[in-house]
């Protein structure tokens, strides 16, 4: 028995040093000052920027091992103020373990490193700045593969009807513990916002809301849309959450604020939600049109104070992605008489980048009231990028095809800016067309649509070669009609004939092969 006992010890400490020296390997490698800051607890959430520059991002993965680590390219996302538009800016890792992506940024942006199919929580850039970002490979893997397991062993609450905040759930902590990040991160940080981004990245760990979030709570009958008791019961969590957040001394004051907002930010959509369905039951009673009630009905005086008492009229929204409501009476709600000069042009503004994609310009004088010269030169940059692409027309997209592509192979790529997936099996791709892609008798088209921001998709035309169209919503469901395209990226082959059928993407190589060996 005593043999096993030290058996087991002798084992559990061998691992232990061993753990131990890997993680001094690991630190020794983050520059001392780096390891040695400490986070200044007092100093408050910096305003965003609402400037436009070239940013600089310099990546480290630490105790790299070229022959060890398969992954050659790390991709950096980035999202601005504008709901669902996000860019994907690529590096390559050297020898080193060192990759270094520049981009012109607009605005304070959250970013995250996608490493593989793993993706770091969510930091935030500061326009113009050069920042250092140090990578635990095996540390993110570890913790991404952890929360996913934990995500999927989530506890689902099905409550009755009575029932309202229990102790348990009171107790419920959103931060996991078992993570253990404040001792063992996976990133640091160098920048403007390195004490915020560090705190969200030790205590905080890959959760939307960075950790509080009321989504947790949609199962309580607290939330059911139509009780009386939903907005007071949306008002008692989210005052619950604020104070958690506030009690919390592992958080900086920046952190805490912003994890403040992102609770009244998650309240406000709720609520909303809440207005619209109360909108559309009031319209079916009373045979109107939910549409007309959603966009004309005025707010109840309730309503409109209860949005106010959020404190959401702030510059501050600037960290979030914004709700694309273009509803005056939610602005209203929000903002009252006096909006900050944020949510002032956001309310203006929040349809103009898809006004540049369908049209090229903005309607004259759209600019006029707009408070911020951020937003100016935004759509300035947005309308020459318009302006620098090829506008062709196709009255018969397919049939255009075969015709200018006769005797050839071609693979049609199905796609859009905003497909992560997408993005990167073209980029894995774009090495081949000089090896086993490479021949003269098959050609690459990639095919989007106007959901895809206008010089978001100028850049990748540039980058990936083969023929790139932008289509019109009546050119894409026609193909969508064709083909009934469901998910993204979808690969169609069109053969030397002009015959067309869809493939997978694991079938690529064995379908082109197939159909280049096919004599015409």
């Amino acid at each position: 028995m005593i043999g096993r006992k030290f058996k087991r010890l002798l084992v559990t400490t061998v691992l232990a040093v061993v753990a131990l020296a890997v993680k001094s390997q690991v630190l020794s490698q983050v520059p001392k000052h780096i390891q040695s800051h400490q986070m200044d607890m007092k100093v408050p959430l910096p305003k965003p920027s609402f400037e436009i520059d070239t940013t600089v991002v310099r990546i480290h993965f630490l105790n790299w091992d070229s022959e060890k680590n398969t992954s050659e390219d790390v991709q950096l996302s980035v999202s601005g103020v504008f709901q669902n538009y996000a860019d994907h800016y690529n590096g390559h890792i050297n020898n080193e373990g060192h990759a270094v992506i520049r981009f012109f940024q607009y605005g304070t942006i959250r970013a995250s490193l996608k490493v593989g199919n793993k993706f770091s929580n969510k930091f935030y850039l500061y326009p113009g700045e050069t920042a250092d970002i140090y990578v635990d490979l095996p540390r993110l893997e570890k913790v991404c593969d952890g929360f996913e397991n934990n995500r999927s062993n989530m506890k689902a609450y099905t409550l009755s009807q009575t029932d309202t905040l229990t102790a348990e759930q009171q107790e419920r902590h959103l931060i996991k513990e078992e993570y253990d990040l404040a001792h063992r991160p996976y990133l640091w940080f160098e920048g403007r916002y390195s004490d915020l981004n560090t705190a969200i990245h030790r205590y905080m760990p890959l959760q939307e809301g960075y950790g509080w979030n009321l989504d947790f709570e949609t199962n309580l009958s607290l939330n059911r849309p139509l009780a009386d008791t939903y907005a007071d019961g949306m008002m008692k969590w989210r005052n619950y959450l604020k104070h958690q957040i506030e009690i919390d001394s592992r958080l900086p004051l920046c952190a805490k604020q912003l994890c403040a907002l992102s609770v009244d930010l998650n309240a406000e959509r709720f609520f909303w939600g809440n207005v619209q369905l109360q909108d559309a039951m009031s319209a079916w009673k009373e045979g109107g049109s939910p549409g007309k009630y959603i966009e004309e009905r005025p707010m109840s005086r309730q309503q409109t104070e209860l949005f106010r008492s959020l404190g959401t009229n702030t510059d501050f929204r600037a960290y979030f992605y914004s709700p694309h409501i273009t509803t005056p009476k939610y602005w209203d709600a929000i903002s009252g008489d006096s909006p900050c000069d944020f949510v002032h042009d956001l309310r203006i503004v929040q349809d103009y980048p898809r006004h540049i994609d369908l049209y090229g310009k903005l309607p004259n004088g759209a600019l006029a009231n707009v408070r911020l010269q951020y937003f100016h030169q935004l759509f300035r940059h947005l309308i020459d990028a318009q302006k620098s692409v090829e506008h062709q027309v196709y009255s018969n997209v397919l049939e255009d095809l075969k015709r200018r592509y006769k005797g050839k192979v071609v693979l049609i790529d199905f796609w859009a800016t905003w497909c992560g997936g997408c993005i990167a099996a073209m980029n894995a791709m774009e090495p081949d067309k000089d090896g086993k892609f490479n021949h003269p008798d098959l050609a690459f088209v990639y095919i989007t649509d106007q959901s895809s921001p206008i010089n978001r998709w100028q850049q990748y035309r540039n980058k990936i070669r083969g023929e790139h169209l932008r289509l019109n919503d009546q050119q894409m469901n026609s193909l969508n009609r064709r083909f009934a395209i469901r998910a993204l990226p979808t690969y169609i082959v069109m053969d030397r004939k002009g015959n067309v059928h869809e493939i997978q993407h694991s079938s690529i190589e064995e379908e082109l092969m197939k159909e280049l060996n096919e004599e015409e």
